[in-house]
């Protein structure tokens, strides 16, 4: 079992588990309405030579992006228009709600979450495993979530680089 990377999160008996990217890619494939939150850790964390928010803007073509807090301003430096901006704790209340989506085609099935702070991300996961139907949620950052359906375990940076790339590869396939 997983150990979370700060030791006072301690999940219910329902806890996230461990994530590959193999696992990540079938289950983004399997998904019927996918969205990704990206928060502003994103413009800080690097991934080999690019900055975390540069990969996942190229999983942007697919999947639907929200960024939260100051994060939209990076996007927007970057020539990436193709964003929603909600703030963290409106768009936790927003995807309990069944009857909402960010393009109005029906809820969300899986939220994919990455650059936001860990204790923030973790309350924000905990809401939504005891109140959201239906919706599944995916940490992919590098620290382990034990909030989320499934999230990476604790990764070295190197490891962790390799299988974000990993899920990029194949979901551009």
């Amino acid at each position: 079992m997983t150990t979370p990377w700060q030791l006072g999160n301690m999940a219910s008996s329902k806890r996230a588990t461990e994530l590959s990217a193999e696992m990540a890619v079938e289950l983004v494939k399997k998904a019927k309405n996918p969205i990704l939150v990206v928060g502003p850790q994103a413009f800080e964390t690097k991934v080999g030579d690019e900055v975390l928010a540069d990969v996942l803007v190229k999983l942007g073509g697919s999947i639907p992006v929200v960024a939260t807090a100051h994060a939209l301003k990076g996007f927007m430096e970057r020539g990436f228009n193709k964003v929603a901006s909600i703030g963290i704790v409106d768009l936790t209340n927003k995807l309990v709600d069944p009857t909402w989506s960010l393009a109005g085609n029906g809820h969300h099935d899986l939220v994919l979450f990455s650059g936001i702070q860990y204790p923030l991300l973790s309350q924000m996961l905990s809401t939504l495993k005891h109140f959201s139907a239906n919706m599944k949620t995916i940490s992919l950052d590098r620290f382990f979530q034990p909030n989320a359906d499934w999230s990476f375990p604790n990764f070295a940076e190197k490891r962790w680089e390799s299988e974000i790339l990993k899920v990029l590869t194949e979901l551009k396939k």
